[in-house]
């Protein structure tokens, strides 16, 4: 790969020279690498903020310029950039040198393919608006990317002696996602560049730098709240010995619930996050009575009743908290009307409510492993009791369509738990 990369940089440099474009050449060069190091991630779920597709521009721009001005100035300049970039975060991340220099091979025989296949579509002379440059520019991008993600398939499969045909499967299928993003902007470039040369380049990235800096500042907002959801979380742990592994716990049953359910993802993260913080009223509740090892008295009782309503009066005030201020006030209604605060009845109560309600139980019968989070007031039932204990409540207690799915997932863990235990004691 080292060899045919350095023969295909050699041939293109002969062309970049004779045509005197090494003016323009080295302008492309510095914008192109100044964006390449400050990507942007395209948040695909705005719930995670540490996941999405980082959205390069180097690619769009390499597609661009071979489209503009021929197949080798694509190749030297996607030449370039990988490799300072390249090396440029060998030293931030403290990786070896050589993975620079793979990147750079792999991106010269990608742009290779793909600029040269753009030409054949694309005499220089056609205007950018025709329909067989956007064709020229789509197929260019296709085969780029495609010939990338086989390269770096082939690489980690020999890195991390993995088989090639799995590696290829879990990045084969981002490539049309990955064309859609950079067909837009691979378009602007070239327009631009055949209209107004490298200073049109400036009009494309400028607006690019500006989204990237939004994105940065969504990303700090992101972390802020997820922040808040934490900090809130443990100040419920804090407030009786019980809470500490069971907010976590049914908070975890909960999403899992809710995207088998087929809720959204950014819905199933605010189930998540909904189900952390349902017992935040207990935060202003009388400790005494929350930590009793004996059973509550009728008057404790109602005292105890009060916390999702006091949960979601803490929450009312925090716009971006709004969403789950329902389902926490509204966790321990019932379908037969007989729940608490307001006695609603089914579909009056929001379904993450009732979602809540059937995990929160769950966990409440079982208890948790450590002997701080037991209530010694209460046997912990098995598993199988608890879950015969859901099914006795569907329809009245609980709601039906939730217990079914719960049981369902609670069946599946405890067989991977089972395989598990079986594994380590081989």
């Amino acid at each position: 790969m080292g060899l045919a990369s350095a023969v295909l940089l050699a041939w293109a440099g002969v062309p970049l020279v004779q045509q005197h474009q090494l003016g323009a050449f080295a302008a492309i060069v510095a914008l192109a690498t100044a964006a390449e190091l400050l990507l942007v991630r395209y948040p695909l779920r705005p719930e995670y903020p540490d996941r999405g597709v980082w959205l390069s521009v180097s690619t769009p721009v390499v597609i661009a310029t071979a489209l503009t001005y021929g197949w080798q100035f694509g190749v030297w300049l996607d030449a370039i950039i990988s490799l300072i970039a390249g090396l440029v975060m060998t030293q931030l991340k403290g990786t070896r040198p050589r993975w620079a220099f793979i990147n750079t091979a792999q991106s010269i025989l990608s742009a290779a393919a793909a600029g040269y296949t753009a030409a054949l579509l694309h005499p220089p002379y056609l205007s950018m608006l025709s329909l067989r440059s956007g064709g020229a520019l789509v197929a260019g991008l296709a085969i780029y990317l495609l010939v990338n993600t086989v390269l770096v398939s082939i690489t980690i499969s020999i890195a991390e002696s993995t088989r090639l045909g799995w590696v290829l499967k879990q990045t084969i299928s981002s490539v049309p996602r990955d064309v859609a993003l950079m067909v837009p902007i691979s378009f602007l470039v070239a327009l631009m560049l055949q209209l107004q040369g490298v200073v049109g380049l400036l009009g494309v990235l400028v607006p690019y730098l500006a989204l990237r800096q939004a994105f940065v500042i969504w990303a700090r907002q992101q972390a802020l709240y997820h922040q808040t959801i934490r900090s809130l979380g443990f100040l419920v742990q804090r407030a009786h010995p019980y809470t500490g592994g069971h907010l976590q716990r049914v908070a975890q049953w909960a999403r899992r619930v809710a995207e088998r359910l087929g809720l959204p993802p950014e819905r199933c993260e605010l189930v998540y996050e909904a189900a952390l913080l349902h017992d935040l009223g207990k935060t202003v509740l009388d400790e005494r009575i929350l930590n009793k090892p004996a059973r509550l008295t009728p008057e404790e009782w109602e005292h105890v009743k009060k916390h999702p309503q006091l949960g979601a009066e803490i929450l009312s005030d925090t716009p971006f908290l709004s969403q789950i201020v329902p389902w926490i006030a509204l966790h321990h209604e019932r379908p037969d009307g007989k729940g608490y605060p307001f006695g609603l009845n089914s579909d009056q109560i929001p379904l993450e409510a009732r979602l809540i309600a059937v995990v929160d139980a769950f966990d409440a019968m079982i208890g948790g492993e450590a002997p701080n989070q037991k209530r010694l007031h209460r046997r912990p039932l098995s598993i199988e009791e608890a879950i015969a204990e859901l099914e006795r409540g569907a329809g009245t207690q609980f709601d039906a369509q939730v217990v079914d799915v719960f049981k369902q997932i609670v069946h599946e863990w405890q067989r991977q738990r089972e395989q598990h235990t079986s594994k380590a004691s081989k």
